[in-house]
């Protein structure tokens, strides 16, 4: 059975990520890459768990980092079809953006491609009639005891 894939949110992301230093920023990408094997199943492709991916980063002095982003956005804009969904943002924008825009061009980067994941994981969890895992923190708290019941 298929489990929904819970969207993610850039602002915690930065926000966990500067206050722990670093360490959420890799939790949260190699979780995310776990995801988007889930989501692109059957494509062919493979997308490399992250941890692997910041050790690699630090011995080729981010040159692996960037190919790993243009290889993910490149991935998302090929399966977004499979959604209804269309992407302009190729792995060549994310590549240009990354080193033409040093420090910002990685926020814009990584800001792109959680929305694109989180598009998809929308779609997907529509599409196998999944339930959101923070659906039920969208409550209404002044709906009406009958309309809670129906």
């Amino acid at each position: 059975m298929n489990k929904p894939i819970k969207e993610r949110s850039f602002a915690l992301y930065i926000v966990l990520s500067a206050i722990t230093f670093g360490i959420y920023h890799i939790v949260f990408w190699n979780k995310l890459s776990k995801d988007v094997n889930v989501l692109c199943d059957g494509d062919g492709k493979k997308t490399m768990k992250y941890g692997f991916v910041f050790l690699l980063n630090i011995v080729t002095v981010g040159i692996f980092g960037l190919i790993w982003r243009f290889k993910l956005a490149k991935r998302f804009q090929a399966n977004a079809p499979r959604y209804g969904l269309k992407f302009g943002e190729s792995g060549a924008n994310v590549l240009v953006c990354s080193l033409f825009l040093p420090i910002v061009g990685l926020f814009i980067t990584a800001l792109v491609m959680v929305s694109n994941f989180n598009k998809l994981a929308k779609e997907y969890n529509d599409y196998n009639s999944l339930v959101d895992p923070d659906a039920d923190k969208n409550v209404d708290v002044f709906a009406d005891e009958e309309e809670v019941e129906a």
